[in-house]
């Protein structure tokens, strides 16, 4: 899962970074300094000259390299951000804090690197590194602890820790008799036909990244069964299954694949541990869940490698 590129956003709209600037006053306009913290909040003025002229002025390095993290969280550059912490940490203890400042003390600044590095291990799937970060910026600024959502990355990685430890010993019924769009009444061993392993899709049509996702679902329908998996898409609609199964398949030509319909009583979902949806499974021949998860995680591709089969 990947981090809303855009989540600095939040910060900038709920706590106040950066400082609200002083209205002119006797028709002087802003310093520099003010010049430049105001571009770098406001899209309109342009950074990169506020930068400049506040550079050529003689503004002092720390100053600038503040502009440039409000500059970044405003625009939700994390890529640049995750690169520019150790500088902001370097001169954090030069900074100005205050109320009417970007920062209000040293332990919110504290905070909202904690925050930033907790996302940034998120990503690289560093647990030990993310929880660190995550209660750093927990204890030091609560208030970004929640505008990056880190409570709520935390209860995803809970979530799928105990969702792992679930699958480590699972096995589905192969016997379980799962029914298509079409009307075949089959087992899932019916379904695997022989070949090594199942591909299975959870989708529903009132689901926007399932519809999305469709594309990627038909190319893999057409490129691994050749190599011993077998793709199939699991409609998960309570309302007229079948009808919507047909409707996504024949808007898409994706007759490549069986559609299959989840029984009511939803076994598979309850087995699976399925809360959420797109949801791919990969099962092999004997029920062994080879990996549960988001069908663009890049786990799935090395579930498949293990199989010698590429995407």
């Amino acid at each position: 899962m990947k981090v809303n590129m855009r989540i600095g956003l939040v910060a900038v709209a709920l706590y106040g970074l950066p400082m609200v600037l002083a209205e002119e006053v006797d028709g002087h306009s802003h310093s520099p300094k003010d010049h430049l913290y105001e571009a770098a909040r406001v899209a309109e003025v342009s950074f990169e000259e506020a930068y400049a002229a506040a550079e050529e002025a003689g503004v002092e390095s720390h100053f600038l390299i503040e502009a440039q993290t409000i500059h970044f969280l405003s625009t939700g550059n994390m890529p640049e951000l995750f690169g520019h912490l150790e500088k902001l940490e370097a001169v954090s203890g030069n900074l100005e804090y205050g109320m009417d400042k970007p920062f209000h003390s040293e332990r919110q600044l504290i905070g909202l690197v904690a925050s930033i590095r907790a996302i940034q291990a998120y990503e690289a799937n560093d647990t030990g590194e993310f929880e660190k970060q995550a209660a750093s910026s927990f204890v030091n600024s609560p208030q970004y602890n929640q505008a990056f959502g880190l409570l709520q990355l935390m209860t995803e990685l809970r979530r799928k820790e105990i969702q792992e430890s679930a699958m480590a010993n699972l096995r589905i019924p192969m016997d379980l008799t799962i029914a298509s769009a079409d009307g075949e009444q089959k087992t899932l061993t019916e379904w695997l036909g022989g070949n090594q392993a199942l591909l299975i899709d959870f989708w529903a049509s009132w689901c926007g990244p399932c519809m999305q996702l469709m594309p990627e679902l038909r190319t893999k329908g057409e490129t691994l069964p050749s190599q011993g998996v077998v793709v199939m898409a699991m409609n998960t609609d309570a309302d007229d299954p079948i009808g919507k199964a047909k409707k996504v398949r024949d808007q898409h030509n994706m007759d490549v694949m069986p559609w299959l319909l989840e029984p009511e009583d939803r076994p598979l979902s309850r087995l699976l541990m399925i809360d959420s949806i797109p949801r791919m499974i990969l099962v092999n021949a004997e029920g062994k869940v080879l990996y549960n998860g988001h069908p663009m995680d890049p786990s799935l591709k090395s579930a498949l490698a293990a199989l010698e089969v590429k995407i």
